[in-house]
């Protein structure tokens, strides 16, 4: 039996049907059932927003962070820094810690958004150790920065170098599966990978005054027979949040067709939508964003359903070169049919082609495209609103460079697409063909 049942994040992943549809507080109940004592605060949670972590505190469950905080400043209510836990006669502090992305505006955008920010967690882990000194006996931090190899010190590693008097780092958000611990200084790194392929297993030796002497840690497969009453709680918080997803919106004029590696009017839709609601000079979006068609009855669980990817909708500035030669590229199978799941926030099974708003027009061959009927210029800076997931170059490399600012606007593109899809104008308009 063990003595800790930790977990270091990233829980509240909104393309589940429990989650999205309990505001997290399904998953919580899930937790507890499972017998956790605490958890982290992973990216997954406070993208949520203040509110609805709020809500999930309510439920008595540790929700740990020590560098979270509103964008006032203000503590968000039930967030602890740290706790301490007595077990087996040894006294455990228990301290959580959110990635830390620096004050700098690709840092600051998406914290922004979600009416939080996160705060340098060196000096405030040192000070938690420093405070608590004798009413602990090993020190655990439940570490959502990151574990990254190499020269460069970076995530739980720097943490580790910086902050003295950390026993044991309890790692996520990086998903990387570390067969065995790894010492950093004199601290033990341990992280188990992610979507709880296997569970991690770390075993403390202690002398007679309750000190930590060695640690190991494993991994083990998570093949252990259901229990009967965790799938009871899991299907009643599933149901629960299926209920309120399903409520109906509004019903669609005309259905919306999908085709991963071909024009289909329901990522036109999508494209039209980013250029209606944004402006700019063109909506640009790739296929694999979404999962299917739409049709009938639009609720909260078939937009879930049909777009599961948490993207926000990004607004940069690329030349038409860029553009052109991303297009280009959309044509060909094996850029296509790329899928690569560590892409972040990227929930598709393929990339898919790319799909462009209404103004634009593309003829294959010889090739050519217009945008409101002018000519494209590859020397031209051009205003476009795609998603964080294109801004970064994922799949489309040549995408990854915007000139100034970038714009992340709040809400995921299934939001965008809940309050635009309600307009037959729109729909008729994605059965315009724009690629020849």
């Amino acid at each position: 039996m063990c003595d800790l049942t930790l977990d270091a994040g990233d829980f509240c992943d909104l393309r589940s049907i429990m989650i999205s549809g309990t505001n997290g507080t399904g998953g919580i109940a899930l937790l507890q059932a499972a017998g956790y004592d605490a958890m982290a605060v992973g990216n997954n949670e406070f993208f949520t927003g203040v509110s609805v972590m709020e809500e999930m505190c309510a439920m008595g469950f540790p929700l740990l962070s020590c560098n979270l905080s509103a964008l006032d400043g203000s503590l968000i209510k039930g967030i602890q820094p740290y706790l301490i836990l007595k077990r087996n006669g040894v006294r455990y502090l228990i301290i959580g810690v959110c990635p830390y992305w620096g004050e700098v505006e690709d840092g600051t955008a998406f914290t922004d958004m979600a009416g939080i920010t996160l705060l340098s967690p060196y000096e405030r882990i040192q000070h938690i150790i420093d405070s608590e000194h004798g009413h602990y006996d090993v020190s655990i931090l439940l570490s959502h920065a990151g574990y990254h190899s190499g020269t460069e010190l970076t995530g739980d590693r720097l943490i580790a170098d910086r902050v003295h008097g950390i026993d044991i780092i309890i790692g996520g958000h990086s998903h990387v599966l570390m067969e065995h611990a790894v010492k950093e200084g004199s601290t033990w790194i341990h992280q188990s990978g992610s979507h709880g392929t296997v569970l991690g297993k770390v075993t403390m030796t202690l002398d007679d005054q309750n000190h930590l002497i060695d640690v190991t840690a494993d991994n083990i497969p998570s093949n252990a027979e259901e229990d009967p009453q965790i799938l009871a709680v899991l299907d009643a918080e599933t149901k629960r949040g299926r209920k309120n997803l399903e409520q109906p919106l509004y019903e669609l004029s005309s259905s919306l067709d999908y085709d991963a590696y071909h024009e289909c009017s329901a990522v036109n839709a999508v494209a039209d939508s980013l250029h209606q609601e944004y402006g700019g000079d063109l909506g640009l979006i790739n296929h694999g964003i979404l999962s299917g068609g739409l049709s009938g009855t639009i609720s909260r669980m078939s937009l879930l359903e049909a777009e599961p990817s948490p993207l926000n909708p990004t607004t940069v500035i690329w030349t038409g070169a860029q553009i052109a030669e991303a297009l280009q590229a959309s044509f060909d199978e094996a850029v296509m049919s790329q899928c690569n799941h560590r892409w972040n926030g990227f929930r598709g099974t393929v990339l898919g082609a790319l799909a462009i708003s209404w103004n634009v027009s593309v003829t294959k061959e010889p090739f050519h495209v217009t945008i409101d009927g002018i000519p494209l210029d590859p020397a031209k800076y051009y205003t476009v609103i795609t998603d964080d997931f294109l801004q970064r170059g994922s799949g489309y490399e040549m995408l990854g460079c915007s000139k100034g600012v970038v714009e992340f606007h709040p809400k995921y593109i299934r939001d965008l697409l809940q309050w635009t899809l309600n307009s037959p104008a729109l729909i008729q308009r994605a059965y315009r063909k724009r690629i020849n």
